[in-house]
């Protein structure tokens, strides 16, 4: 597969480490390793002792009489946590995907694993692919939004840069762990389809394409099985049918038994003890315990045998049982291409939502010559253990998700520097005290408000959020301070900062809208590049904004139920393959910015677009050509619809992309390809990927899910068109097709009916 995005230069160099071995060369090495272990040394490979009072967040013990130094597990998605300051504070994963930039997320990943490895980590916990179903769910931004074919490439990338530098990735959370409330006394009751084809996909890219070293067994049950108790998930599914060939650990103090979680497939307990806290030490559900299962015949001795091979087995394909180096949290990776990279992801994730007039970007003119800066948002933060409050500018959510911060770079000082550059004058006011804000903002040329809401982890409730979102209001009343700056100043730019999409009742009030989520440590560089037009804003939304009564389903928010007991709440999956924009497709609802959104400071024109089907799969080319005066970046998306023998499925699906870089007026053919399983969806009755033979494909090309101007059909089984039958592949204005809700047959009834399985 090739692609040819165009990437600015960023002064990193990475010493990738080669990975030339197979896992059967490093099943090889294991097994001779394994193979005068004895049981006790066995207990100590599975099961986690100092449950988060040591260095580690995570740990396994030292085998001394083999030379075995034990293993250090750390989070996380944005970098590594608890390292006092000493590690780069990177962007959210949800802006990191924004970019839609694969050699960028790419090189996230070996900037992180490269972080992790100089430490002595053996285990990042990272990356995380949550798919994004409601709004308002607490961990949106540890993931990459709705689309799981997205969301599988973005962790694919990733988990390929932390794996080059020889540091395991652990792709979690498996799986449909997509809410917080009562997340470890929960059930995600999903039917079997979507199971598949939606919450499996990014663990499919991950583990197949990219030999995942370690998968994380979630909190929460699916269809009444909790995950880490799952046999049919973790070991017929996931060991079985994907053939994953490394461990599987649960996530922290999710084992709640030891012969349901060790028999299901569970292979490494974090972080050993029954429950949190010093006191439980040595007080593990495994341990001794699985000894005593075998003994009475629970499971049999090849369980443990498996679970030991495994985890020994991923550290030889790493390369980590020789010469990996001693763990030491606190050296110094903060450096200044780690530093560069961060602002160069916050800029390029920045999302431009609206530019009325050419508002942006900023330049001295006689109309600009005095700029407001309004909002706490705008702020130096307080940095709270685990961003536990929201106080000054939001650089990260709340939880394990997020590091300690050296420094954050606050928006209103990197304004304040480049403005003096531009010989532009800046006045501010850092609250959000909205009548205050008005006077300040009034006598300014142009008004930036930096406003943000909050979510994160739901062991931390912060201004009464546990975790998830209570609403998708601005917090702090933002949309207040923005009424009555907008009231006073004609030129008002508004910039949020937030995990994911919030109300905007402001809109029509407010000449330009970036969305700058949550872009880490350089924040304020960041947000200033694009606002001064040094870096052309080239973000894209990866989920669809709307109000919350239009996405198909929400969070819930029931009292707290104890942690793997029968008392749980109850998450229908009832959209079953309809999240995101395709639910707004099926239902020919128009969302307030569309999946993939975003605008540039030039314009771009899609052209030419051919498709040609293969037996290895499609290879689809079109014309790309910067229509404006400056350069930028293009995300040309590709979209199917799939023959009409594959009943009840989306009008479309996100299958491809590219960015390419444009100089004014240049033209760039850019060629995108979708392999065998992108053209496969799950079948219930053969329980396998089908590709459709019969048939046709219709191929859409654009700028978002809302935008397709381009479309052309293409036979499923790859044959040329009669000449009648090529006219129905002329370039075409793409409109959403009406989805009939009358032709349901009992046989697709009964489809659904079968795709619930409960196990």
């Amino acid at each position: 597969m090739k692609f040819s995005s165009v990437l600015s230069t960023v002064a990193v160099v990475f010493a990738t480490k080669s990975l030339a071995i197979s896992w059967e060369e490093a099943d090889a090495k294991a097994r001779e390793w394994c193979k005068d272990l004895t049981n006790e040394e066995k207990i100590t490979l599975v099961t986690g002792r100092e449950n988060m009072t040591g260095v580690c967040v995570g740990s396994i013990d030292p085998i001394e009489r083999k030379g075995f130094k034990g293993i250090c597990l750390q989070d996380g998605p944005a970098g590594v946590r608890f390292a006092k300051g000493t590690a780069t504070s990177w962007q959210a994963s949800i802006n990191t995907a924004a970019t839609f930039d694969r050699k960028l997320l790419r090189k996230v990943g070996e900037a992180q694993g490269k972080e992790f490895y100089q430490r002595g980590i053996n285990v990042a916990l990272a990356p995380s692919m949550g798919i994004q179903r409601a709004p308002a769910a607490g961990r949106i931004f540890e993931s990459y939004g709705e689309d799981p074919f997205y969301v599988g490439q973005c962790g694919l990338e990733v988990l390929k840069g932390i794996q080059s530098q020889g540091v395991i990735a652990n792709a979690k959370h498996f799986i449909a762990n997509d809410q917080e409330n009562n997340r470890g006394a929960s059930t995600s009751n999903v039917p079997e389809q979507a199971l598949w084809d939606v919450y499996m996909e990014p663990f499919y890219r991950t583990v197949i394409d990219g030999e995942a070293g370690t998968v994380m067994a979630s909190y929460n049950a699916i269809n009444g099985t909790y995950s880490t108790q799952n046999k049919r998930l973790l070991t017929d599914s996931l060991k079985g049918k994907l053939g994953f060939q490394g461990f599987v650990m649960s996530d922290w103090w999710a084992i709640f038994d030891v012969e349901k979680s060790f028999g299901a497939g569970t292979d490494m307990n974090m972080p050993g003890g029954k429950y949190w806290g010093p006191d439980y030490v040595d007080d593990s559900f495994w341990g001794k315990h699985i000894l005593e299962c075998i003994e009475k015949g629970v499971f049999p001795q090849e369980r443990l045998d498996d679970a030991v091979l495994r985890i020994i087995r991923t550290m030889y394909k790493l390369d980590q049982m020789d010469n990996y180096p001693e763990v030491n949290l606190y050296v110094d990776t903060n450096t200044k291409e780690n530093a560069a990279l961060n602002r160069k992801v916050g800029a390029d994730s920045n999302v431009l939502l609206k530019n009325a007039d050419n508002i942006l970007p900023l330049k001295k003119s006689k109309k600009v010559k005095k700029i407001a800066v309004i909002g706490k948002d705008s702020m130096p933060p307080t940095l709270c253990e685990d961003m536990r409050c929201a106080n000054g500018t939001l650089p990260l959510g709340w939880g394990s998700g997020t590091t300690d911060f050296k420094y954050v770079v606050d928006p209103l000082s990197a304004i304040t520097k480049r403005a003096k550059k531009a010989n532009l004058k800046v006045t501010s006011y850092g609250d959000d005290d909205a009548k205050k804000a008005a006077k300040v903002a009034k006598n300014a040329d142009v008004a930036i408000v930096f406003v943000q809401a909050d979510s994160g982890e739901e062991y931390i409730t912060v201004e009464g959020n546990a975790g998830d979102r209570l609403n998708l209001d601005l917090w702090h009343g933002g949309n207040e301070l923005i009424e009555a700056v907008a009231a006073v100043n004609k030129n008002t730019i508004v910039v949020i900062h937030s995990p994911g999409p919030v109300n905007v009742p402001f809109l029509d009030k407010v000449k330009g809208v970036i969305f700058a989520g949550l872009p880490g440590q350089e924040t304020g560089n960041a947000i200033t590049d694009v606002l001064f037009g040094d870096v052309n804003p080239s973000g894209h939304l990866p989920y669809t904004w709307a109000p919350r009564e239009d996405y198909p389903t929400d969070v819930k928010y029931e009292p707290e139920y104890p942690d793997g007991g029968d008392k749980m709440t109850v998450y229908d999956y009832n959209e079953g393959l309809f999240v995101g924009y395709r639910w707004f497709d099926k239902n020919e609802i128009k969302p307030t910015f569309p999946f993939g959104y975003g605008l540039s400071y030039t314009t771009f024109e899609y052209s030419d677009l051919e498709a040609d089907m293969e037996d290895d799969g499609l290879y689809v080319t079109l014309t790309v050509k910067n229509t404006g005066k400056v350069a930028g970046a293009a995300v040309p998306m590709i979209f199917l619809s799939f023959p009409e023998s594959v009943k009840d499925y989306p009008v479309r699906l996100f299958k491809g992309f590219d960015k390419v870089m444009l100089k004014a007026g240049q033209s760039k053919e850019v060629k995108i390809f979708i392999d065998d399983h992108g053209l496969s969806y799950y079948d219930v009755e053969s329980e396998d990927y089908v590709r459709p033979k019969e048939g046709e494909f219709t191929v859409f090309a654009g700028s978002n899910a809302s935008d397709l101007p381009l479309k052309v059909n293409v036979l499923a089984n790859g044959d040329d068109y009669s000449e009648d039958e090529a006219e129905n592949g002329e370039e075409v204005s793409a409109e959403v097709e009406e989805d009939n809700e009358d032709s349901a047959s009992e046989d697709e009834k009964d489809l659904k009916k079968r795709s619930y399985k409960l196990y």
